[in-house]
């Protein structure tokens, strides 16, 4: 039985279920996502409603696959473009109580070294109100695709990430660069309405791969990344980038997460389990 009272299983209630609809799945696609997520046939096991279904998961089910379906669910929202300023305190609260699930959660007190006190000074409304008003702007896609990388520089500057914008080298445009724990990262930036495909992630790969065993490389983008593309592109490749997006930067920012951590957190799911698509609601 999951380790929720009966208020967190309200508020996981309140965020993905609407009068016994869960987010946007029809019945099938519902159990479809369940079964693929958990291994386990619990829409069938439980019978009842969308909703219902959900609840009785979140209460009888272990901690570990209770806390599974949700950061699942939570990730999906988020890449369905449903977390919005009136839900997005609901939606980290639920973050947390998914971590907790699965055993994340952080010890109460840790030391507070040099790059922490920096971070605290970091304004993290200043760099969210940024995002909105690149994604509120009319101006043409090129336009936005310059003040996106202009954004990131001042970013990293900030973050103390030592950035550099961007240049060209024989036969390649790179959209920057910056330093994270003493290795270099090639920056690629998109901020366009059309996801990303399995092409654009193998040239950016190439590109970061042909340079040194020290250079890795960020891609970051607007649209996010096309599901074919992320179950696909790592196939008897040896991977050298890590993945994401701007819904999960705003997702870090609204959290108050440095930058630097989230970037590290990524790399370290790269270096150790070959996730290069580590979300920011999983750490």
């Amino acid at each position: 039985m999951a380790k929720l009272d009966f208020i967190e299983r309200r508020k996981i209630s309140q965020l993905l279920n609407s009068g016994g609809y869960v987010l946007d799945f029809t019945n099938a696609t519902y159990a479809q996502f369940v079964l693929e997520k958990t291994g386990n046939n619990l829409y069938s096991k439980y019978g009842l409603s969308k909703g219902k279904n959900l609840e009785a998961i979140m209460t009888n089910e272990s901690d570990s696959i209770a806390g599974k379906l949700l950061m699942e669910l939570l990730r999906y929202m988020q890449a369905i473009g449903c977390v919005n300023d009136d839900n997005r305190a609901l939606f980290n609260e639920c973050v947390q109580l998914g971590n907790r699930l699965l055993g994340r959660t952080k010890k109460a007190s840790q030391p507070v070294d040099n790059s922490t006190s920096r971070q605290m000074a970091f304004d993290y409304a200043r760099f969210l109100n940024g995002l909105q008003s690149l994604t509120d702007s009319d101006d043409t896609a090129q336009a936005r695709g310059y003040a996106f990388e202009k954004y990131l520089n001042e970013l990293f500057k900030t973050s103390n990430l030592e950035p550099r914008g961007a240049f060209k080298i024989t036969g390649e445009q790179i959209d920057g660069s910056f330093i994270l724990r003493d290795s270099v990262y090639l920056l690629e930036a998109k901020w366009t309405t059309q996801e990303v495909g399995k092409s654009d992630l193998l040239v950016f790969n190439s590109k970061v791969s042909t340079k040194s065993g020290f250079t890795r490389g960020l891609f970051i983008t607007y649209s996010g990344f096309s599901e074919q593309a992320l179950s696909t592109f790592s196939q008897g490749l040896t991977v050298n980038i890590i993945l994401m997006t701007v819904q999960e930067l705003a997702v870090a920012f609204q959290r108050q997460m440095p930058l630097q951590d989230v970037l590290w957190n990524k790399t370290r799911a790269l270096a150790e389990t070959g996730n290069f698509n580590k979300q920011v609601i999983e750490m």
